[in-house]
C-alpha cells in the first residue's frame, strides 16, 4: 500500500483580482501574496510536483489543506480543476486549511466544489468531519481544523463535536488493532507553533492522542519539513507544494507482514538536475516496523 502526503499548495493566482474589490481580512491577504507570497509559491514549481506525485502510482494521495490564498470564488473553483487533474475522488482524501476559509462565504464554497474530495464514501448526506476511509487494514481519518479567523490570526480549531467523534473512531481503531493515519491541517500538539497560528484546542487533542496514539499524522500549515516522535507516534510536516525554495512530498510504502507492519517513508524535495532541470529527489529515508 503506498501513500502520497502533500501540503499547502496555495496553488491560486490573483493576478487578475482588483484589491478594491476585497473587503476586511481579504485586504491583508492580498497584500501578502502580491508582497511575497506570489514570488515564493509558482505554479510551474506545482506542476512539476504534481508530474511527480502522479508517477508514484499511490494508493491514496493525502492533501492537507491551504490549496488557495484567500478563499475566493475564482480561486476555489481553479483548486476544484487541480484536484482532478492530480487524482480520482476515491484516491484521494483532502482536509481543508485555514487559507481555504479565509473569509465569509468561503466555506460553502469549499464544502460544495470540493465536496467529492473531502466527503467521498461517506454515508448519505453526511457532510460532517471527521472522515474515514478505509484502506486495506489502514484507517484514514480526516478532521477540519479549518475556520475564519479575525485580522493577523491564522488559528484553527476543532471543537467538542470533532473531538469526541475522533475519540470514538480512535478507540474503535486501537480496539480491532487496526493502524490509523490522522490528516489534519494545524499542527496537533501544543508549542509547535507561536500562538498566532497554533491549534487552539491542542491540549485536549493531545490527551486524546495519548490515551489512543495513530501511527502517523500528516499536517500542514507551517511551510517546512519537520518530523517528531510522539509516544509510538510519528508526526509529519511536508513543506510548501509549490515552494520555489524546498517544494516537497512525502512518499509511504506500508507492508503487513505477520504480526507487524513495516513502514518505509521517503522525502522527496525539489532540485536541479545536471540541465538545470527542475525534478524531486529523494533526501530521506526511514523505516520502522508496528505491532500489527
Amino acid at each position: 500500500m503506498r501513500l502520497v502526503h502533500l501540503t499547502d499548495p496555495h496553488l491560486s493566482d490573483l493576478g487578475n483580482v482588483s484589491y478594491a474589490s476585497l473587503r476586511g481580512k481579504r485586504w491583508s491577504g492580498y497584500l501578502s501574496w502580491r508582497k511575497n507570497r506570489r514570488k515564493k509559491y509558482l505554479p510551474a514549481v506545482l506542476e512539476k510536483l504534481s508530474v511527480a506525485v502522479r508517477a508514484e502510482e499511490a494508493d491514496q494521495v493525502l492533501v492537507t489543506g491551504d490549496l488557495v490564498h484567500i478563499g475566493l470564488e475564482s480561486e476555489i473553483r481553479q483548486a476544484a480543476q487541480w484536484l482532478k487533474q492530480l487524482a480520482a475522488p476515491d484516491q484521494l482524501m483532502l482536509v481543508p486549511g485555514n487559507h481555504d476559509v479565509y473569509a465569509q462565504g468561503s466555506d460553502e464554497l469549499v464544502r460544495r466544489l470540493w465536496g467529492e474530495y473531502l466527503f467521498h464514501g461517506c454515508d448519505g448526506q453526511d457532510t460532517r468531519f471527521p472522515v474515514v476511509r478505509q484502506l486495506d487494514g489502514l484507517r484514514l481519518i480526516g478532521v477540519s481544523t479549518a475556520c475564519t479567523t479575525p485580522l493577523f490570526m491564522a488559528t484553527g480549531k476543532l471543537g467538542q463535536t470533532q473531538l469526541s467523534s475522533l475519540s470514538e473512531l480512535l478507540k474503535s481503531a486501537a480496539s480491532e488493532h487496526q493502524p490509523v493515519c490522522l490528516l489534519i491541517h494545524h499542527p496537533p500538539l501544543p508549542g509547535m507553533t507561536n500562538w498566532r497560528k497554533e491549534l487552539s484546542d491542542a491540549e485536549s487533542l493531545q490527551k486524546l492522542l495519548e490515551r489512543f496514539p495513530p501511527a502517523l499524522i500528516f499536517h500542514g500549515h507551517l511551510h517546512h519539513n519537520r518530523e517528531q516522535q510522539f509516544g509510538n507516534t510519528r508526526i509529519c510536516c511536508t513543506a510548501a507544494a509549490s515552494s520555489v525554495s524546498d517544494a516537497s512530498y512525502r512518499v509511504v510504502d506500508i507492508e503487513p507482514r505477520g504480526d507487524v507492519i513495516n513502514f518505509r517513508m521517503r522525502l522527496k524535495t525539489i532540485a536541479m538536475d545536471d540541465q538545470d532541470k527542475l525534478q524531486f529527489v529523494t533526501v530521506d529515508e526511514q523505516t520502522w516496523q508496528q505491532a500489527g
